[in-house]
């Protein structure tokens, strides 16, 4: 695995980057500070599962401690390789947009033309692998040292067509997220113990969402920034770990029973460790709500990717 860039360690992708990779900072453009919402709320419906029920795991055993997700349960995953193999997950949200977690592409700028690059996109039972036509960081600039903006965008080169099986998350409504204790789901390939190999099924887990005050109690406030939160068990066990960077933490709407993205499993003290819950980018700290509601969103084909 990737060695951490500072105090706090990510669950970095399984593959290293290739060598002669360049640095975040060489010549990256000025990053977006939000999402690009007429591109990211198109017309269809989101947050469909394919299976009636989540399988999660209550707060016992050992994505880590977790269990086998039943065919088509997450159709929004999205396994992001280099060289075929394992690198991070990602998370399906329009038909040609995927997003990750800005540190699985630690060695290119925002912008780079990763499709040039041995990186494909794969679905758990979707189609034949695609790639991503670029990717580029959305945030103020991603910061290495500290995670905050560790979001990024991969626009695909050929737009997915919808079926039962591959479909994306919702995005929330707003800058409201579920209150502390809420039961959220994470998924995705990676390692089911730290340091341990990958996954070759894909495993979930139900994970409380944690206060502020409970992370940066378990981590320190100085690691933890308004841009993040934590979710997990303080009794450890279960977990996101390597390989999970980058894969959806989502939230069934209590109303609607759709899911909704709220966030982008970004970096933990070891995996499923007693007292350290894994740290997630907060998805609508970088959503451009205003926006978002004032204009068309008819560009990708699928009804609105905002809940409600």
């Amino acid at each position: 695995p990737t060695p951490s860039p500072g105090p706090p360690r990510p669950q970095p992708p399984v593959r290293s980057h290739p060598p002669g990779a360049r640095s975040r900072e060489g010549g990256a453009q000025p990053a977006s500070r939000t999402l690009p919402s007429s591109q990211l709320c198109p017309p269809g419906t989101c947050g469909r599962r394919g299976v009636p029920q989540a399988n999660g795991t209550a707060p016992r055993g050992r994505i880590m401690g977790g269990s086998v997700a039943p065919r088509g349960a997450w159709p929004w995953l999205v396994s992001v390789r280099l060289h075929g193999e394992l690198m991070c997950g990602g998370v399906l949200v329009g038909r040609s947009w995927v997003l990750t977690a800005a540190h699985c592409f630690g060695g290119y700028g925002a912008g780079t033309a990763v499709g040039t690059t041995p990186t494909s996109l794969c679905m758990p039972q979707g189609p034949t692998p695609t790639s991503p036509r670029r990717h580029r960081h959305i945030s103020f600039q991603f910061n290495p040292k500290t995670f905050h903006g560790d979001l990024a965008l991969l626009e695909l080169a050929v737009p997915l067509a919808p079926s039962p099986t591959v479909s994306p998350v919702c995005l929330p409504s707003g800058s409201e997220e579920p209150s502390p204790g809420t039961p959220c789901y994470i998924a995705g390939w990676g390692s089911l113990y730290e340091e341990g190999p990958a996954a070759d099924v894909v495993m979930e887990a139900q994970v409380p969402l944690l206060s502020q005050e409970t992370c940066r109690g378990a981590l320190g406030k100085e690691l933890l920034t308004s841009a993040m939160f934590c979710a997990g068990y303080l009794s450890g066990g279960i977990d996101s770990c390597q390989g999970d960077s980058g894969g959806p933490l989502a939230c069934e709407d209590p109303t609607s029973h759709h899911f909704v993205l709220y966030g982008i499993t970004s970096w933990g003290d070891g995996c499923g460790e007693r007292g350290k819950p894994g740290v997630y980018t907060r998805v609508t700290a970088f959503t451009d709500w205003d926006r978002c509601h004032s204009i068309s969103c008819a560009t990708m084909g699928w009804p609105s990717m905002v809940k409600g």
